[in-house]
């Protein structure tokens, strides 16, 4: 059974939103069961790189439960953190560094599918998995975070969809052995908090609340989520309810610049006042996400990032998802 593996003192959230859970080395994701499962819904020749969003998540999720219990209870475990206020949940090592990556890539699939159901991430070639690794410049596609060794500054993924994902994971298939590459995170809770302690930071909330910012779609996506102006952009808040954040400064920043209206004094200052917040480490969480560890994040109120790292051969897999019981694949205009 599950609570005979999963070491129940860890199971609470700490002040600073990031939760774990340690597994013992013995114990084993049903890998066996889940590949299974995924060939016949898929395909006996299907490889993990290629798997797309499933047609029915609730068919998979339920065959999944049927054939890999031990792997649908510890999701059931990370989800219940998520109930009890966590930002993240992570395991430092989640049982799969015996397997080939293809079967990795299975499993942690296997996992996001249990959690939520899992999108595309491109829209193109429909894949959910990405692989987060140094490439060279010439080769980098959509994001520049996840394919080039530099820091990769506070922000929040997806921020150019309409209702971005609620979670996403990363996995390691293999760590940064260079010292750099560790992953930082805050709770964005925690940040608004700070922020209405103060009346410039109160100012900044508001602002960033009632002011949509310009935020260019890249010609791939216009298709699937439409643009509000000739140019490629739309008009999105930095705070709201949902999600509680959407800020990629650079973004921002380069939005701004093209439109410079939108840029008026309140917006500087309410942009300079988080990127002020953001910058204060005293309540920051950094971890090495070692080889064969998993990190899930809440994406609707955490910021995360990642330090500077030299050695190349650094690999993660990179799944994103909306709670299970939400349908939004829709549209900006819709």
């Amino acid at each position: 059974m599950m609570s005979s593996t999963i070491n129940e003192s860890r199971e609470s959230v700490p002040a600073s939103g990031m939760a774990e859970l340690v597994i013992e080395p013995r114990w084993v994701i049903e890998s066996d069961a889940v590949e299974r499962v995924i060939g016949d819904y898929y395909g006996a020749d299907v490889a993990g790189a290629d798997l797309t969003p499933p047609a029915d998540p609730a068919e998979l999720r339920e065959l999944l439960r049927q054939k890999a219990p031990q792997l649908g209870a510890l999701a059931d475990r990370m989800r219940s953190l998520f109930d009890s206020g966590a930002c993240g949940v992570m395991i430092p090592r989640l049982g799969l560094a015996h397997l080939s990556t293809d079967q990795r890539r299975k499993s942690v699939f296997a996992l996001a599918v249990l959690l939520g159901n899992v999108t595309e991430t491109e829209p193109d070639n429909h894949r959910v998995i990405w692989d987060v690794k140094a490439a060279p410049e010439r080769e980098r596609q959509f994001s520049k975070f996840s394919q080039a060794p530099d820091e990769a500054q506070y922000h929040t993924d997806s921020t150019i969809v309409p209702v971005p994902e609620r979670f996403f994971l990363l996995y390691a298939v293999t760590q940064a052995d260079c010292g750099g590459g560790l992953s930082i995170l805050r709770d964005g809770r925690q940040v608004m908090d700070i922020l209405q302690q103060s009346e410039a930071g109160r100012a900044a909330v508001d602002t960033l609340r009632r002011t949509p910012l310009p935020i260019r779609i890249p010609r791939a996506f216009r298709r699937k989520y439409g643009a509000t102006a000739t140019d490629g952009y739309s008009y999105v808040p930095v705070f709201a309810d949902r999600p509680m954040w959407r800020w990629r400064k650079d973004k921002i920043e380069s939005g701004l610049v093209k439109h410079p209206d939108a840029e008026t004094p309140a917006v500087r200052q309410a942009l300079d006042t988080v990127a002020e917040q953001l910058a204060d480490t005293s309540n920051e969480v950094r971890q090495v996400l070692s080889t064969d560890a998993i990190v899930v994040i809440d994406n609707h109120v955490a910021f995360h990032g990642r330090t500077a790292f030299t050695d190349t051969k650094r690999h993660l897999l990179r799944i994103r998802f909306h709670d299970a019981s939400e349908n939004l694949e829709q549209s900006w205009t819709s």
